[in-house]
């Protein structure tokens, strides 16, 4: 029998003959491995489209075309596969919602992922935080511009839009009371929800209609502060993150700031000179900041305590410590792509406690928020809370 033959020249100028059986194996044996890189760079192309769809609603929503921004980051929050990118634009939705003053959406929004967070998902609850970060900065600022035009928003006697709107800030502020009240029900994020609740409270008693509905909201926001400070849970923890064996767990000695065990690494954050940072093999970054200051691509995403893959527990101020200065301090930071703190903008807590508070916040690490394949810094905040 004759076989079918095909003459190829080499490099040589010589002809050999390859059978054509031969030939159809070769192919049959590599087209696996174009299909595998079709599919890898079809990936990749599709990971860039993505990230080029984002940045044109980030553009749109800095120009304030809310509208075309908000159909932009729907369309890709419905359709994405990917469970970073459909977080992300919700947490980028739940900004222009608020700017755009539209309770419903953002009410929405949160009502969706709060329910997802029955299932126990770290990523669910984690964007959870991220909205309600969000929309506590968004109230703030709406109540903020009424001001900047002269507005008291607790007068009665505004135009009926402004009492219209107002209201509907007040029921979206209620019903995340009431979420931050049932997540404080888990254990493991209790002290995360307790700040929430504090967080909302204060905007809520902000905007009291009158005398009988400010003692009241004053006495919850009081309630809520003491249940805060008063907490066993602290502030600083990595809730979601697997705890440390019993063996590993140690009870704090008094008169120290302190964090709950968990799987991220912990330090002790009392000062060290650029000598020591350089004989440790670390980079002397006190107070460590980029050349371009904070990253104007970083998100805002409220509490950051989820974030962290390295804790640094301030030490006590002698002065303050001897002089029985106890409570919760809030550290403002910025990260920048790689998850080092590039920007501390202020703190919020006892005067003599801060200083402590912001020297250990500028030591964390914090893993990046990666989507599309591009990492982006975080805005937020993290609390120690310093008791004897």
């Amino acid at each position: 029998m004759k076989v079918n033959s095909i003459l190829v020249a080499n490099a040589l100028g010589k002809r050999i003959t390859f059978p054509l059986v031969m030939l159809a194996f070769l192919i049959i044996v590599l087209n696996p491995v174009s299909a595998q890189e079709s599919s890898d760079a079809a990936k990749a192309q599709a990971a860039a489209a993505v990230q080029v769809r984002i940045e044109r609603a980030r553009a749109l929503a800095a120009a304030h075309r809310l509208e075309d921004a908000i159909k932009e980051l729907e369309s890709l929050r419905s359709t994405a596969a990917d469970e970073v990118v459909h977080n992300v634009t919700s947490v980028i939705l739940m900004s222009i919602y608020l700017e755009e003053a539209n309770y419903t959406r953002a009410e929405s929004l949160l009502e969706e992922t709060f329910r997802a967070r029955s299932g126990q998902k770290e990523g669910s609850i984690r964007t959870y935080f991220a909205l309600a970060g969000q929309a506590v900065n968004g109230a703030r600022a709406h109540i903020a511009r009424y001001r900047s035009f002269g507005m008291n928003v607790s007068d009665a006697g505004l135009p009926a839009e402004a009492l219209a709107d107002l209201d509907r800030m007040r029921s979206l502020l209620e019903r995340m009371i009431a979420q931050a009240r049932e997540i404080s029900k888990d254990d493991s994020k209790a002290y995360d929800s307790l700040a929430l609740l504090e967080d909302v409270l204060g905007i809520r008693l902000s905007l009291a209609r009158e005398a009988g509905d400010s003692e009241e909201w004053a006495k919850k926001y009081a309630d809520a502060r003491q249940g805060l400070s008063s907490s066993q849970r602290q502030v600083a923890s990595l809730g979601g993150m697997p705890p440390l064996s019993s063996s590993e767990v140690r009870t704090p000695a008094p008169g120290k700031a302190t964090l709950s065990a968990t799987a991220a690494k912990v330090e002790t954050g009392a000062p060290k000179t650029s000598q020591q940072n350089a004989a440790a093999g670390q980079p002397d970054d006190t107070g460590a900041k980029s050349e371009n200051g904070a990253d104007s691509n970083s998100l805002s995403v409220g509490s950051l305590n989820h974030w962290a893959t390295k804790r640094v527990v301030p030490v006590y101020p002698p002065m303050a410590k001897s002089s029985g200065v106890v409570g919760v301090v809030r550290v403002y930071l910025t990260t920048d792509a790689d998850g080092r703190v590039i920007d501390v903008s202020h703190s919020e807590g006892p005067l003599g406690l801060k200083q402590a508070a912001e020297f250990a916040a500028r030591q964390w690490r914090f893993q990046p928020a990666i989507v599309a394949d591009k990492r982006f810094g975080l805005t937020g905040f993290i609390e120690f809370n310093f008791t004897l």
